[in-house]
């Protein structure tokens, strides 16, 4: 038999805040950076791999506030559709009782 997964709406909601309010120093940090010091021949390769680095922190960002959204989106669904299921249960109660 497999345990009831519990979901704890304003505990799930306050994570994802605080994960996608982590990611705004990134975003500032990453629009701070320097431009690259010259290394010579190897200042191409730096520059590259330092526009790789930010391309993926800046992803990074997107899908963790793309993540929280959703995240949001499918509590308000469970929320929703608890409340119908109490309706319903509540409707067939009354039916039995009648």
């Amino acid at each position: 038999m497999s345990d009831l997964i519990s979901l704890d709406r304003e505990n799930m909601e306050r994570r994802m805040r605080d994960a996608v309010a982590r990611i705004d120093p990134l975003d500032r940090a990453l629009s701070q950076l320097p431009p690259p010091a010259d290394a010579g021949t190897a200042s191409a390769h730096i520059s590259f791999i330092a526009a790789a680095i930010a391309e993926a922190a800046n992803e990074y960002g997107g899908a963790v506030r793309l993540l929280g959204a959703i995240t949001s989106d499918v509590l308000s669904d469970f929320v929703a559709n608890d409340q119908a299921m109490s309706v319903e249960i509540e409707a067939l109660e009354k039916q039995l009782d009648d």
